[in-house]
């Protein structure tokens, strides 16, 4: 098959146009920027299961904002430590529908009491305060206890309580790992530990909205094949990334943070997964030619940035020229 690099083949670049559409919209499409579960009346149990994960996708993502805000102390922790609190709400709420409001409300509490100990957490081990850290720290696995004791509480069939200590535990290993690197400056380390906290939240996601959909059957209609499920989540994950590391890139390009180099390697690298991702469908050329638009997409927001943080009014048009007819392009 020939490719061309820009405007021909372009029944193959609608083709992946829709495969990717397929993994971020496809039967679990949602408007709303927390995804919360409100609905009592039957439901996709692919929508439940992408509408869970995006909520703990939040819970992972806001945390990793609040940490590289926080190490750097930049102005805009505030807000983001309110973005990251607000999550624990829509997480709360998300099991209204099937555990009742004071359940939502008690989950909310608990997971609000988790972020604001790994916050203590935080700031005792910036500080290089030892005994606080010690302090915040046991405080902060007792409430990851006392968590997994709530949701096994509510399904025991589905949530075995050592299961659940153990997943808990994990994610707070895991985070507490991530922190730590970045505040030590091992910045290669700290992005790949995210892939990790990333990788286990999804699966924890998936234990309670799979539990849940066992437990209410009724609410819910089956899974699509195998094969779909796969794809759509795939490409999800895919495209999660894709804008978690934009953000990322955003935030260390304008404060010129030490860890811009490592996040923008990363947000690379997802352009590269993403035409992988297709090759099985179009084939390797294909591939690799969405990898070099997506790359190119990249790099021109990095120019757009580049030249409004210098306020170079005509490098921000022609930057802005080029990063648009990209768009088109893709």
């Amino acid at each position: 098959m020939n490719v061309s690099p820009r405007r021909t083949g372009r029944s193959i670049l609608v083709g992946m146009l829709a495969l990717m559409l397929m993994g971020l919209v496809g039967p679990a499409a949602t408007t709303s920027s927390a995804a919360t579960v409100t609905q009592t009346t039957t439901m996709s149990a692919l929508t439940f299961q992408d509408n869970m994960r995006k909520l703990w996708e939040d819970h992972v993502t806001w945390t990793r904002l609040y940490i590289v805000s926080a190490v750097a102390g930049l102005p805009e922790t505030d807000a983001t430590t309110q973005r990251l609190l607000d999550n624990q709400t829509d997480l709360g709420n998300a099991i209204k529908p099937y555990y009742g409001e004071a359940a939502g409300d008690q989950l909310t509490a608990l997971l609000k009491d988790h972020i604001l100990g790994a916050a203590a957490v935080l700031t005792a081990a910036k500080a290089g305060d030892t005994a606080g850290v010690k302090s915040a720290s046991d405080e902060w696995y007792a409430n990851a206890d006392d968590i997994a004791i709530f949701l096994n509480g509510a399904n025991p069939n589905a949530w075995p309580l050592d299961t659940l200590k153990m997943d808990m535990k994990m994610h707070l290993d895991q985070t507490l790992t991530e922190a730590v690197d970045h505040l030590q400056g091992n910045y290669a380390a700290d992005v790949a530990d995210y892939d990790i906290v990333h990788n286990h939240i999804l699966a924890m996601a998936d234990t309670i909205s799979a539990g849940i959909i066992s437990q209410f059957p009724d609410r819910f209609t089956a899974l699509p094949s195998a094969a779909e499920v796969s794809l759509h989540l795939t490409m999800r994950k895919l495209w999660e990334d894709h804008v978690t590391w934009t953000r990322l890139f955003i935030v260390s390009a304008s404060a010129g943070l030490p860890d811009l180099d490592a996040t923008t390697q990363r947000l690379l690298a997802n352009q590269t997964d993403l035409g992988n991702a297709v090759k099985a469908y179009y084939g390797d050329a294909a591939g690799t030619q969405l990898t070099a638009l997506l790359r190119d997409h990249i790099l021109g927001a990095a120019a757009v940035l580049t030249a409004a943080k210098a306020g170079d009014t005509a490098g921000l048009k022609a930057a802005s020229d080029k990063w648009y007819a990209n768009a088109n392009d893709i």
